[in-house]
């Protein structure tokens, strides 16, 4: 995005894509899928934010200055509402008429360095009603972070600032020339006169829109911070009271950001856009050392189109209590959006996360028409603390031209010349190792996407992953499927490497479900080939790996009574429900191998227990057309005997319990497991409804469930609502295909008023909170989580 596009942050200006290619940002929690928050170990804090210098020299003195001819020394501020602009623009004039360019050779390479010139300003606040511009070789040095400001103004004409900025390059470009900007404050003027250097918990007005944009009338990217030309370094700058991008890096080589500090301290505000945005392919752009303050707004880090970007050794802060003020869930991301070759290491980030993707969320005209994927970048030794999301995320998406298909793909030099068309550029080869990622509300690692724009496999080698889900959700989606809580999660790609992780959780009451999910539950693909080696968990709730593309779907209605848990059957996805699982705070407290031994509120009560006795006989069952029902011995599926169904023919078995009234409108479901006799046979429930006049409506599920004597016993169910003029309602349960002579089992027989047909009792009491999940057949996948 270039400035001169209206818009707010480079997060924040997206499509809406078909789902089948687009993925958030960020997964979004299902909001009625959370779990409760729970005490977490011990770590070490990020640093403190601070405005001393770390790395940087100190400020240039004025006797420095006046013993270096090529060094001019600015007039003091005017003070008060008088304008600086005149003052600083002269000065400037006069530093680059003491510069000299390079010396090139034919390659490019420098024969003889500039000689650069410095502006040095006074201590005090310089107000401008117009953007400095520097020229080639001039730098602009301040008497120290806290000493000089640079204040924008624009109630003399605030059109000088539209999409525009304090302090930017000439329009005339030099080859070889650098830029320094150092040792001071720029201010936006967000909150009219704040932002004295004065530390705060909260900023001024939280989220309200600036000022001047009310009394003036003024756009919403009117007056940004820094734009920096090539080779410029920006050390030591403080960066606050913004309406429009704080410091932006655009088609530009060779920019150093070291050292700075961007806060809403002494009563300032900012807009939303990022703290450094830019992109327009630049390149070799360095971002280290900075410092981010919890009262500062907007992304930390934005690119969007660029290549070999480093971003190390920056401290993030966010607080859950300024992004509630703002009426935001998080703030603070690095977003690296068609970043190629990127280097992000040894960052410390606070409620905040790191996020690669393309740029295809962006509009499909220059600069965002071709697409680039997140490539050969390496994510590594950061420390990720408390993410309102996932630690780290991974994401591959293309958008669809007018003929319904994809960009043709492309390198990182191709751009398409075809207006119906777009080149795509594919991702992987990226690398996530080493990092530190402590209770993230959702997983740890997460990569996910379009597998047709990732043509390399990534690597997640060597990361400890603690406590994920603390505080968030069980089950998020991504818009191309759903993870659960996971130290990692990997839904796209071939090939890719996972090794040498660990994933730990030591709360009391634990909030990770997996160590490493494999595949989204409501994804067609799945990654291939995968390799896991040497990762590591502890004190996870589930199990070490979940595949989750065939997982069936959670439990729903949970409900309690005085006496135990309800919930409806889940609905099979693939493989039939062959369970559910209780857990109690994250422990497993019952294994439910088909369901609960009582179906609660069951009106085949009495039915179900005289199928017990030896004399009982098929205890007011009757079998369809084609079969006949009968009594056996054989243990069912929750102990004692069962019915057993006898085919007299092909096709189609079906068993009916006796009829029980009903209330037109109410809502019936009926319940059964089955264990076949002959493999691949598919059962289902039903019900069948009678009125006054004899006429049966019969109605079943259409999720038949293959069953066979290996899998054992699985459970089917169908609701429906009794329709007008029914007096009478049965049970009605179904085998199909089945060929003459074959016997099948049924058991744990069940028609209930409402949805609910399964129940636990803790034997141990009533506890804070309880997860039940159900498993597949065969594999024992689980679903997703559903949380009492």
């Amino acid at each position: 995005m270039s400035p001169s596009v209206p818009g707010r942050s480079l997060a924040a200006i997206a499509l809406t894509l078909p789902a089948a290619l687009l993925l958030a940002a960020a997964p979004a929690a299902a909001a009625d899928e959370t779990a409760a928050a729970a005490p977490a170990g011990t770590s070490v804090a990020a640093p403190a934010y601070s405005l001393d210098a770390t790395v940087s020299p100190a400020p240039m003195t004025a006797a420095a200055c006046s013993a270096d001819p090529s060094c001019v020394a600015a007039p003091a501020p005017r003070g008060g509402t008088a304008d600086d602009y005149s003052a600083l623009n002269q000065a400037i004039t006069a530093a680059a008429a003491r510069t000299r360019p390079a010396v090139l050779a034919a390659d490019g390479t420098v024969i003889t360095p500039p000689v650069t010139a410095t502006v040095l300003l006074r201590a005090g606040a310089y107000r401008l009603t117009k953007g400095l511009k520097l020229p080639p070789d001039v730098d602009l040095r301040g008497a120290g972070i806290a000493a000089t400001s640079l204040v924008v103004d624009p109630t003399v004409n605030w059109k000088n600032f539209s999409y525009s900025f304090l302090v930017r390059p000439a329009d005339t470009k030099e080859a070889g020339s650098t830029n320094l900007v150092a040792d001071l404050t720029v201010n936006g003027n967000c909150r009219t006169g704040a932002g004295a250097p004065e530390p705060a918990a909260l900023p001024g007005r939280p989220g309200e829109t600036c000022d001047f944009r009310t009394a003036l009338g003024t756009n919403d990217s009117t007056g940004g911070g820094i734009a920096a030309g090539d080779r410029w370094t920006i050390r030591q700058v403080r960066f606050t009271n913004f309406e429009y991008f704080k410091l932006w890096i655009s088609g530009t080589t060779g920019v150093r950001v070291v050292d700075n500090r961007f806060d809403n301290w002494g009563g300032a505000e900012s807009d939303g856009e990022d703290n450094i945005g830019g992109g327009g392919r630049n390149d070799g752009t360095v971002i280290e050392r900075n410092q981010y303050d919890a009262t500062a707004r907007g992304n930390f880090f934005d690119f969007t189109n660029a290549i070999r970007t480093t971003v190390r050794d920056n401290v993030v802060h966010t607080t859950r209590e300024v992004a509630a003020a703002r009426g935001v869930t998080e703030y603070g991301n690095l977003y690296f959006e068609g970043v190629a070759g990127a280097t992000v290491t040894g960052n410390v980030l606070e409620g905040s996360h790191i996020v690669l993707q393309s740029n295809a969320r962006y509009s499909h005209v220059n600069p965002n028409k071709d697409v680039t994927q997140p490539r050969d970048t390496i994510v590594a030794g950061n420390r990720i603390l408390d993410s309102a999301t996932v630690g780290v995320a991974v994401g591959y998406e293309d958008y669809l031209d007018a003929d319904g298909t994809g960009g043709t793909i492309g390198g990182w030099d191709d751009a398409s010349t075809d207006t119906a068309d777009h080149v795509v550029r594919p991702g992987g080869g990226n690398v996530i190792r080493g990092n530190v990622i402590e209770r993230p509300r959702q997983s740890g690692i997460l990569v996910y996407g379009n597998a047709a724009v990732k043509d390399t496999a990534d690597t997640i080698a060597g990361n400890e992953i603690r406590n994920a889900g603390y505080g968030g959700s069980t089950t998020y989606n991504t818009g191309v499927g759903w993870f659960d809580t996971a130290g990692i999660g990997l839904a796209t790609g071939t090939g890719d490497v996972i090794s040498g992780n660990a994933v730990i959780d030591d709360q009391a009451r634990p909030t990770t479900w997996y160590g490493v999910q494999l595949g989204a539950r409501k994804n067609a693909t799945a990654p291939a080939g995968t390799v896991l080696s040497g990762n590591t968990t502890t004190g996870i709730i589930a199990a070490p790996v979940r595949t989750a593309a065939l997982a069936p779907e959670a439990p729903a209605g949970l409900a309690t009574t005085p006496a135990a848990l309800t919930w409806n059957e889940s609905y099979a996805t693939g493989n039939a429900i062959a369970g559910y699982r209780v857990y109690r705070d994250g422990a497993l407290a019952a294994d439910l191998p088909v369901g609960s031994a009582e179906v609660p509120g069951n009106l085949l009560d009495a039915d179900a227990a005289s199928l017990e006795s030896a004399t009982a006989g098929t205890a007011g069952w009757t079998a369809g057309t084609g079969a006949k029902v009968s009594r056996t011995d054989v243990a069912g599926a929750v102990g004692g005997a069962s019915l057993q169904l006898t085919a007299a023919g092909s096709g189609q078995l079906s068993a009916y319990s006796r009829k029980v009234p009903v209330t037109a409108g109410a809502t019936y479901t009926s319940v059964g497991s089955f264990q076949a006799g002959a493999a691949g046979r598919k059962v289902r429930a039903g019900l069948a409804f009678t009125d006054a006049a004899g006429k049966v409506t019969r109605l079943a599920t259409s999720n038949t469930a293959t069953v066979d004597p290996a899998t054992g016993w699985v459970t089917s169910s169908y609701s429906a609502a009794a329709p007008a003029g029914a007096v009478t309602v049965q049970a009605m349960l179904l085998v199909e295909g089945a060929v003459p002579g074959e016997t099948h089992l049924l058991d744990r027989l069940g028609l209930v008023t409402g949805t609910a047909t399964e129940q636990w009792t803790d034997p141990a009491g009533r506890a804070s909170s309880y997860q039940v999940v159900a498993y597949r057949a065969g594999s024992g996948d689980n679903s997703a989580v559903s949380t009492f």
